[in-house]
């Protein structure tokens, strides 16, 4: 039985009918410049003819002079604006190549001080989703403190009139997550094709993978992590 289900699931990660696709107009919040592909990038390549907007939350001000954060240093970066500036245009080829719009909120993260509130960054927020239909949020296993705050944010003001997904954070789950998600996630439809295109995109990010990777290769173990599940996963409310 176990084998069969394993089977299955490998099937359906390669292409096989039985999953949803993503369609109509979509927005992925993303909180920073590589969440959305790295966790929803296969699903997105797969969604040709559909408007995906990958709208990064805390995308950072490409004006700023302030010192570089830890993790930005760590990525070779002397100030917060550079690493903004080299990170968009990482993204814009990652988004490129999934077929997505980028949309960046110029918040900053964790790193350095935010001086908005709450109520003006969730302003933002909402005028970036414009029309979309259905809007995608960071849902499983939100270890990054930037990713719960982005959620209970969503939460506490909410999404009205919209289909609301949460999804599954990568690398996070594949490399670092101490279990697996609960029941009610599905994976999205997506070909071998486009999981390649994916992992092309996730390549774009060549400021990041080598901090990510510290502790070992995630882009296999993400693979692996999909491939044993169907697909990248969602939980719709």
């Amino acid at each position: 039985m176990r084998r069969r289900t394993r089977l299955h699931s490998v099937a359906r990660w390669l292409g096989a009918p039985g999953s949803e696709r993503l369609s109509g107009s979509v927005a992925v919040l993303s909180p920073h410049l590589d969440d959305a592909v790295l966790s929803l990038g296969a699903a997105i390549a797969a969604s040709s003819g559909s408007d995906i907007a990958i709208v990064t939350v805390l995308a950072g001000d490409p004006d700023s002079d302030l010192p570089a954060g830890q993790w930005d240093a760590g990525a070779g970066f002397e100030t917060a604006g550079e690493a903004a500036r080299a990170r968009r245009r990482e993204d814009e080829l990652a988004c490129s190549d999934v077929g997505a719009r980028p949309v960046w909120l110029s918040f900053a993260d964790e790193q350095y001080p935010r001086d908005q509130g709450d109520g003006e960054i969730w302003a933002a927020v909402q005028e970036a989703l414009g029309s979309a239909e259905t809007v995608l949020l960071p849902g499983f296993p939100l270890m990054h403190q930037d990713h719960a705050w982005l959620l209970a944010l969503a939460q506490r003001e909410g999404l009205p009139g919209r289909r609301v997904g949460h999804y599954v954070e990568q690398p996070y789950a594949a490399a670092w997550a101490p279990g697996p998600p609960g029941g009610g996630w599905e994976p999205l439809a997506a070909a071998l094709s486009h999981r390649l295109t994916k992992l092309r995109a996730c390549r774009r990010y060549a400021s990041q993978l080598p901090l990510l990777q510290r502790h070992g290769r995630i882009l296999f173990p993400m693979l692996r992590y999909e491939a044993a599940r169907g697909g990248e996963a969602v939980r719709w409310s």
